[in-house]
């Protein structure tokens, strides 16, 4: 007997008992299937995140202030951004970061939404990783003039206008009593680089329950720009350094909150602090790889269970058909063939419920995602290496009924009733 007999007689068998076989494909189908979403749409939070950080600036250090316990002469200034970037060692690029909110009235469609203001320079744009999606940055000589222009953050441009590319039209932003027309001179994704700044969530849902808009759409324009539509100081909680090539981000970011610390005569260990965004990824995908490894295993234990099941369901299936073994082996059928037939029925079990279950877990990782919209991240490998890891849960425990089955005694096997 060869193997297409052998995948015949399985395959024959397996939908002659076909409601018995299901149940019995239940816990490697369970098993399969939780595995799938469980990676799936773990590995696409995971990058959904890393995403996150890398746009906020993954390649630059975030230096801050604590503005719990500072006082008006520990902020960052302008001119402290200007230093930092010509006399720290290390330093190619330095950008401000002063955050400021306000009423903006979309010009096109007279709609109003909250204003999350960023006030920067043109070198934040480095720290980005990706470009301008629509039009460009503000320039340096933009940036001096105090010129009212503004990026803004894809996700805001759509929820704003309904549309993403809406470079050249114009916003009115109000605060203190004071209002600009503001030109969007480019369209970036830059909304999780201002949420992280601005926490978004809290500040919206501030909005929200004091009856303001909910649509919260972020803004970067000129710093310069910003002090002069709201009024206030330049006092920079925190500023984003780049260093140059070569350059370890580390010792740049302590090279600068030294810096910071002669400058403004405080020397206290917690007053400026450097976070390297690019230690973000890494604890990031440390994190979420550790937590979907062990989800993983814990639901990968109900494939052992499935493999239980199907090692008792192939020990009724050689009792059932004790008599055909006899018949078999009376007419002169090897051991090696006996116990392939049985191997090749218990591994076509466990691969259909493969099938099954890797359908089942794609739908259901799309599924879960669909709720927070994030994408899944379901490879051809991750398929492979379920499917051939229930076809190995099917040899495994399809071994020992295989092997009692050669085993028998034909004229035993014969007289059985």
């Amino acid at each position: 007997m060869n193997i297409t007999e052998s995948l015949k007689i399985a395959v024959k068998c397996i939908k002659s008992n076909w409601m018995r076989s299901l149940l019995t494909m239940l816990g490697i189908i369970i098993g399969i299937s939780s595995v799938i979403m469980i990676i799936g749409a773990g590995t696409g939070v995971r990058d959904y995140i890393v995403g996150l950080i890398e746009d906020m600036g993954s390649n630059a250090v975030l230096v801050s202030v604590d503005t719990t316990s500072a006082t008006d002469n520990d902020y960052i200034t302008l001119d402290d951004v200007e230093n930092i970037k010509n006399k720290v060692n290390g330093v190619e690029r330095c950008s401000p970061m002063l955050m400021g909110f306000g009423r903006a009235t979309i010009d096109k469609t007279a709609t109003e939404a909250t204003a999350m203001l960023i006030g920067v320079n043109s070198d934040v744009q480095f720290a980005l990783t990706n470009s301008c999606e629509y039009g460009r940055f503000f320039t340096d000589e933009e940036y001096n003039a105090n010129a009212p222009i503004a990026v803004i953050g894809t996700n805001s441009a759509q929820q704003a206008f309904g549309y993403e590319d809406v470079t050249n039209e114009y916003v009115t932003v109000s605060s203190s009593g004071k209002s600009m027309k503001i030109k969007i001179c480019g369209v970036a994704n830059v909304d999780a680089l201002a949420n992280s700044l601005g926490g978004s969530s809290s500040m919206s849902n501030m909005f929200t329950s004091a009856g303001g808009d909910k649509t919260i759409i972020a803004l970067f324009m000129p710093c310069t720009t910003l002090t002069q539509i709201t009024g206030a100081d330049a006092q920079l909680g925190s500023v984003f350094v780049i260093a140059k090539d070569g350059y370890d981000y580390d010792a740049v970011g302590n090279a600068t909150v030294n810096y910071l610390k002669s400058a403004h005569g405080n020397y206290s260990n917690s007053m400026y602090t450097a976070q390297n965004m690019a230690t973000y990824v890494d604890i990031v995908n440390i994190i979420m790889s550790v937590l979907t490894a062990f989800i993983a295993c814990v639901g990968a234990i109900s494939l052992i269970v499935g493999g239980i099941g199907v090692m008792n369901i192939m020990l009724v299936s050689v009792t059932e058909r004790t008599r055909e073994i006899g018949i078999r082996k009376s007419l002169g059928a090897k051991t090696k063939v006996i116990t392939m037939q049985f191997l090749t029925e218990s591994v076509i079990l466990c691969l259909i419920g493969g099938l099954i279950g890797v359908s089942i877990g794609i739908a259901g990782a799309f599924a879960a995602c669909s709720i927070i919209h994030i994408k899944p991240n379901i490879t051809w490998w991750l398929i492979l290496v379920a499917l051939l890891f229930s076809s190995g849960v099917g040899l495994f425990f399809g071994i020992y009924p295989a092997r009692k089955a050669a085993q028998m005694s034909p004229i035993d096997a014969l007289r059985s009733e």
